[in-house]
């Protein structure tokens, strides 16, 4: 096996069988993940090399294939509740330590069982959901668990939301069995999960907030040309009425709109009607 060092420090020497090279004091621990993984890769060509110790940095070791996620189920309906446990039933690193139909009793046996993740049933409401899930995860209920709501998040807005309250995501029931244990795996493993992915929610525009007429700085002529504007007249016909050149008319038609915050003819006119300018 190919030797790992750690800067001066000590090495993984050559030994007799591959996994003795893993006990070597190493003070880098990354380099004690690396060998793990040489002699994992090695494992699958020859199976006596197989690594049997218990560091917890050991991805392939027996503590890794002993020690399994501690799974509690919080649904009100007992077909999907058995259904559940049916899918984690065969996972070997994953076990069901306890169940309950209804979240406020749940409290108490989450303590008490001290589960890593939380399955929790979609209630009536989001609302609702989301007060079950700061309960569960409160100190007299199991404050360091993961909980995955079962259910949909519809927006990134409703997603958010579960995250404030504590949750680690959401999946619906209807999601195949591998797919299941994987999300529960993924979450267990301190990721965030939201299957499908919610919809973007898009800001509504927000209306610019309008100026009072007497805040706006218009002048004299730029507000005669607002009222005749607000009467349907076109820059030309402005310009008979107040014996005003076209490109003048235009002029102060284009200042007033930059005051009063119009974008348009269509929104100045509005604007001179709202403010009693037509007369």
């Amino acid at each position: 096996m190919a030797a790992l060092t750690s800067g001066p420090a000590r090495v993984l020497r050559h030994r007799a069988h591959p996994q003795d090279a893993l006990h070597t004091e190493i003070d880098n621990p990354l380099d004690l993940l690396a060998g793990h993984q040489l002699l994992a890769d090695a494992a699958r060509t020859a199976p006596e090399a197989a690594c049997t110790c218990h560091h917890p940095l050991c991805p392939t070791g027996a503590a890794h294939r002993t020690v399994a996620t501690r799974v509690f189920l919080v649904e009100r309906h007992p077909v999907v509740s058995a259904g559940l446990r049916s899918v984690l039933a065969g996972v070997a690193d994953l076990a069901v330590v306890g169940s309950s139909a209804d979240p406020a009793h749940a409290v108490r046996s989450v303590h008490r069982t001290g589960p890593d993740v939380v399955l929790l049933g979609r209630g009536t409401t989001l609302d609702g959901d989301l007060a079950a899930v700061a309960a569960l995860r409160r100190p007299d209920g199991a404050p360091d668990a993961r909980v995955l709501l079962l259910r949909r998040a519809e927006t990134t807005t409703e997603a958010s939301r579960i995250l404030m309250a504590g949750g680690s995501g959401c999946f619906p029931l209807d999601l195949p069995p591998e797919r299941i244990v994987d999300a529960v795996r993924l979450v267990a493993a301190g990721g965030t999960l939201f299957l499908p992915a919610p919809v973007p929610v898009r800001p509504q525009p927000v209306a610019p907030v309008e100026l009072p007429l007497d805040q706006t700085g218009l002048t004299d002529r730029e507000r005669e040309v607002l009222a005749q504007l607000a009467l349907g007249l076109s820059n030309a016909e402005i310009g008979r009425r107040l014996a005003l050149a076209e490109a003048t008319v235009k002029k102060h038609l284009t200042q007033a709109m930059r005051k009063t915050g119009q974008s348009d003819r269509l929104r100045a006119a509005l604007y001179a009607v709202r403010h009693g300018l037509a007369g």
